[in-house]
């Protein structure tokens, strides 16, 4: 472990951590004495139906769920309701007829963060934790008198009230999900203050040793690490960079991973970066047994960016805090694979008739190639790609680095170095297409990609022609203005997009671009999908951009939404039969103008979305007062939570949820609906799962047509 970094993280929390012990030396003191002669709290089973195929029943004190997990086998979990401080009494698994435990008398517990939000809820260069006189930090309490236990399809809900985080109150939720090891916590809270950003640390304490005999996980570089937990007393929790973002606890029994949603989580920063977002800590006191904590943590001040906006929370919104288990009877490589399914091991799975497409990556590869002297080098992030099954990656480069805003021979030797660094560095497998995020004349920033290399300065001095030949480079353009630059996009027939839209730089566009020529030509694609700022009441990521996909629709015209890198990992599933070469990536420019693509996390997956047999892009006639069929053929991991149909008329936009608590994990439907389209102009789809992961398709257009 790095003390350094393990003494900066301390420096700013370290008031919650002398909280956390103070009371966690109160509370085991106080282990004799709690329960004892307390009655437990009230159970509703009225909106529970057996139906569900999840058994739960109430056992004196213990409320006991049993359900089956993958291939059937019978997993139990058994809370105490007349102890809420130790609440889960026992999670177990069925071997030879019988339940055994891999982990008993665990609490699940909460940490808040709190700041206070400037500048408005899509402020992304807000930095909460550099004003220390407003940070607050608050510990749970679960003081509930009553649970309720409902089931919808195959799916059950156990529910405790009077849930405390500070400022934050609300529910403690545990959602079990018929045929799957997960299981899912959840503290649904919500705040009355104004102007809050925050984020949470979510964790099993009280953990006993008996049965589980070491912690384990994959280090950065995909090793499996296990910690034996041998008696010792340690106050310092021990903070680690893992892969997969999980932890598991180990035993003779069985294994329980701990992890966060995949993307959900993590709110977005300008730097990825791995910040330690698991730990652990061992402790013992007096005679009594060793014990444990293990989960899940944050970090506003972990490396050196400064931008850590953390989550918003409207008031009165439920903030939704998730903490998911993973159940096994197997040793801890067996959970972390079961884990890593769900995410395709971070890696996006191959669809027949479609190639991955990434973009806004500031590699700076020219740069480097020139600081190296032109030497042949492979830098890591080629095999990272590769490896998570990125086909294509578009540059944004010169951000920060190089040349770009001199009128200089400097500037044509760097795009010279970048071209020649992306034809040496692809391959059959992969393309690597160069590209610049704009900064200038055309308003916020901006994306910019040509079917093949070009050579431009971002300067024109005073008398110098729009165009011009510059040996050995050949075709040279000068931009001075709006003007300049939408005439090379016209000239050069390249794609325009306005990157992080209504946030970062871009905080007022594309709005206040409406009437502007460039913005209404179609060579302005529309805007970048990412998701920041983060508000974890939603069922989706990033709002904020699929908000602006539907105004700029209603706006008129096709507008799409490109997903981008900027905090949070996602791709462009491009319809294309075979991957392009460089430097012939001009489908993929078609590809984009067609709309013919859907953005994902990776862990959804839609293969076709269908309105009255078209495809995201194209138009479809629709006569008034009939229907039209319409199809989605999803794919996903997790459990679904909810599909979605959006559409809109040009002034407003429409959407109908259905909830899909029907599905299992690891499925694949056709989604069918019969709709009225009357009056509107567009329509797309999207799908969400119990994570927040997700995919969305591009608009299908309709056009009115007479009977």
């Amino acid at each position: 472990m790095d003390k350094a970094f393990q003494a900066h993280r301390f420096q700013m929390t370290k008031q919650v951590w002398r909280f956390k012990i103070t009371w966690l030396l109160g509370l085991l003191v106080l282990i004799p004495q709690i329960g004892h002669g307390q009655s437990p709290i009230w159970v509703d089973f009225s909106g529970y139906d057996t139906s569900s195929g999840i058994q739960v029943v109430q056992q004196g004190a213990l409320l006991q769920v049993v359900w089956p997990g993958e291939n059937g086998r019978a997993l139990r979990v058994r809370f105490n309701m007349a102890d809420l401080n130790l609440l889960i009494r026992e999670i177990g698994v069925s071997k030879a007829s019988t339940f055994v435990p891999i982990l008993e008398n665990a609490s699940p517990q909460y940490m808040s963060f709190t700041g206070k939000r400037r500048g408005g809820w899509d402020n992304f260069f807000d930095h909460p934790p550099g004003r220390r006189d407003e940070i607050r930090t608050f510990d749970s309490s679960l003081r509930g008198n009553m649970c309720q236990v409902t089931s919808d399809h195959q799916r059950v809900q156990v529910a405790i009230n009077g849930l405390e985080v500070g400022n934050f109150h609300g529910q403690l939720i545990f959602t079990f999900y018929k045929g799957s090891n997960l299981l899912e916590q959840e503290a649904v809270v919500r705040t009355e203050e104004p102007d809050v950003a925050y984020y949470y640390d979510a964790w099993l304490t009280h953990c006993s040793t008996r049965n589980v005999k070491s912690l384990a996980w994959l280090n950065t570089e995909g090793g499996l690490v296990r910690d034996v937990l041998v008696s010792g007393l340690d106050y310092v929790p021990q903070i680690l960079k893992v892969r997969r973002r999980a932890i598991v606890a180990e035993g003779s029994n069985g294994s329980l991973g701990l992890f966060p949603p995949p993307h959900k989580f993590f709110f977005a920063r300008d730097e990825t970066i791995n910040f330690g977002y698991v730990w652990h800590r061992l402790y013992s006191i007096s005679e009594q047994e060793d014990l444990f904590s293990f989960g899940i943590r944050q970090d506003p001040e972990g490396g050196p960016d400064d931008s850590a906006p953390l989550y918003n929370a409207p008031p009165g919104s439920e903030q939704r805090w998730r903490l998911f288990y993973y159940i096994s009877e197997g040793g801890a490589g067996e959970a972390l694979r079961g884990i890593s399914a769900f995410t395709h091991n971070d890696s996006f799975k191959a669809l027949p008739g479609y190639q991955t497409f990434s973009s806004h990556y500031h590699m700076r590869v020219a740069v480097s190639s020139l600081a190296n002297q032109q030497k042949p080098y492979v830098p890591e992030f080629k095999e990272v790609f590769k490896q998570m099954g990125v086909k294509m990656v578009h540059l944004a480069e010169f951000h920060g680095d190089g040349h770009p805003y001199t009128s200089t021979r400097t500037r044509l030797e760097e795009l010279q170095a970048e071209f020649d660094e992306c034809r040496r560095l692809s391959d059959p497998e992969f393309v690597l297409i160069p590209g610049e995020e704009g900064t200038q004349y055309l308003g916020g920033h901006w994306s910019l990609i040509f079917p093949r290399p070009v050579y431009w300065f971002w300067v024109r001095p005073e008398g110098q022609p729009f165009q011009d030949h510059i040996a050995p480079f050949g075709d040279v353009y000068h931009l001075g203005s709006a003007a300049d630059t939408y005439n090379l996009v016209l000239k050069e027939k390249g794609l325009v997009w306005q990157t992080h839209p209504r946030t970062k730089s871009s905080r007022d566009y594309p709005d206040r671009l409406v009437n502007q020529d460039y913005f209404k030509d179609p060579r302005w694609l529309g805007a970048a999908f990412k998701d920041m700022p983060n508000d974890l009441s939603s069922p989706r990521l990033g709002d904020r951009a699929l908000n602006l996909l539907d105004d700029m629709n209603n706006w008129g015209g096709r507008r799409f939404l490109i997903g981008e890198i900027d905090g949070h990992m996602n791709i462009n599933y491009l319809r294309m039969d075979r991957l392009p070469s460089f430097p012939e990536w001009g489908r993929v420019l078609e590809a984009l103008s067609r709309g013919d693509f859907f953005v994902t996390t990776g862990e959804v997956l839609v293969r076709d979305f269908l309105v009255g047999g078209k495809r995201s892009g194209e138009r479809v006639a629709v006569t008034p007062g009939s229907t039209v069929e319409i199809s989605a053929d999803v794919e996903w991991t997790f459990p679904l939570n909810v599909v979605e149909l959006v559409w809109g008329d040009g002034k407003e936009v429409n959407r109908m949820v259905v909830h899909a608590s029907d599905t299992p994990q690891f499925g694949q439907k056709q989604f069918r609906f019969t709709r009225d389209l009357t009056g509107a102009r567009w329509i797309r789809f999207a799908a969400w799962d119990v994570a927040s992961n997700g995919a969305f398709t591009q608009p299908v257009y309709l056009e009115k047509t007479e009977n």
